[in-house]
């Protein structure tokens, strides 16, 4: 099949779905900078893992703030996101770990900001983000 008779939406949902990567499309192609692991959908349990989602820490900045990399294919990126610590006030999923959260427990969610981020209702376990790179005493 000829190169101009592929369907662009066919072949772009064909790109998102596959694994592999192709050399002339940059999006995408620069390894995030990050300290501890990267964490995504692949150490969850949760069928509520969307299996194209991969969340990473990059740094934990302050006692309250994380940097987060953040890579949706289907809805955004964000490669240095500002996470805040709170407690949640709605339950929900940990984006990092699939665990249940509870109204009130101890999260991290993104800065707020205009225009809204796309992920802004999103929520990872603050004891999550411990268990990856345990708050250093100069960060408290």
């Amino acid at each position: 099949m000829l190169l101009s008779q592929l369907d662009p939406w066919v072949e772009t949902i064909r790109l998102l779905s596959s694994e592999s990567r192709y050399p002339d499309i940059v999006a995408d192609t620069t390894p995030v900078p990050k300290r501890g692991r990267s964490c995504g959908c692949e150490v969850k349990s949760s069928a509520n893992c969307p299996p194209h989602l991969k969340v990473s820490l990059i740094e934990r900045t302050t006692s309250s703030t994380v940097t987060i990399a953040w890579r949706d294919p289907t809805s955004c990126f964000y490669g240095a996101q500002i996470w805040r610590l709170a407690s949640a006030k709605a339950s929900g999923v940990c984006a990092l770990t699939g665990q249940r959260i509870r109204r009130g427990d101890r999260i991290f969610h993104p800065h707020r900001s205009k225009p809204v981020p796309v992920n802004a209702r999103a929520m990872i376990l603050e004891s999550a983000l411990n268990a990856i790179e345990p708050l250093r005493a100069s960060q408290a």
